[in-house]
């Protein structure tokens, strides 16, 4: 019986501290020069979910690189910020539209826009580690910098024994859900060609 308790007290272990020193999870994700990964993209509103299977790569530099995948409406359609502006490819190469500005909605998909919200959220920020059957899974919080009513707080989920990210969801000031990234085929350091960023 004791044995049972400890498992189940084991099981639901949570240890949360504010300004907590940052363990594998920050040190891992804050550390990575580039990555790429499989995402689906969930975005949720009053009217229901939009759901989007994309490709994200991206650099510390800031330059980032969205290729959606399905659904077929929007397949090959390829969103790219190279630093200065933001680009939407649709159909490959054709249809070039400049997008002028790297919105928040935007931004927000890509790992990097959550380290730099974690650090500005430091003295605020949570780190959550859980102790499960599969392994610790560690949630990093931050207050979004400049957010508003529909961008106001996020979560990201880290499998320590897997050493990657699983899960980004950003939420709204009523704490709701708005927009939800679940990562997969996750890699780090990836060689990228800096032409991956570029329309040309």
């Amino acid at each position: 019986m004791k044995i049972k308790l400890f498992t189940a007290l084991l099981a639901v272990l949570v240890l949360t501290g504010c300004g907590a020193k940052k363990g594998n999870a920050y040190d891992m994700l804050k550390n990575m020069d580039s990555y790429t990964a499989r995402a689906e993209v969930r975005y949720i509103s009053n009217k229901g979910e939009n759901v989007y299977d994309t490709v994200q790569t991206a650099k510390k530099d800031g330059r980032y690189r969205i290729d959606t995948l399905s659904p077929e409406e929007y397949k090959d359609t390829s969103l790219i910020y190279d630093g200065k502006l933001v680009w939407q490819k649709a159909g490959g190469n054709e249809n070039k539209i400049k997008v002028t500005s790297n919105s928040p909605e935007r931004a927000l998909l890509i790992l990097y826009s959550f380290l730099e919200n974690h650090e500005k959220s430091m003295s605020d920020a949570t780190v959550t580690t859980s102790a499960s059957p599969n392994g610790n899974t560690t949630v990093l919080e931050a207050d979004i910098a400049g957010g508003d009513k529909v961008f106001a707080s996020e979560k990201l989920w880290f499998d320590e024994n897997k050493g990657v990210p699983t899960r980004l969801a950003i939420y709204n000031a009523e704490g709701k859900e708005k927009i939800v990234v679940n990562f997969s085929e996750f890699k780090y350091n990836e060689s990228i060609d800096n032409g991956v960023f570029s329309i040309q």
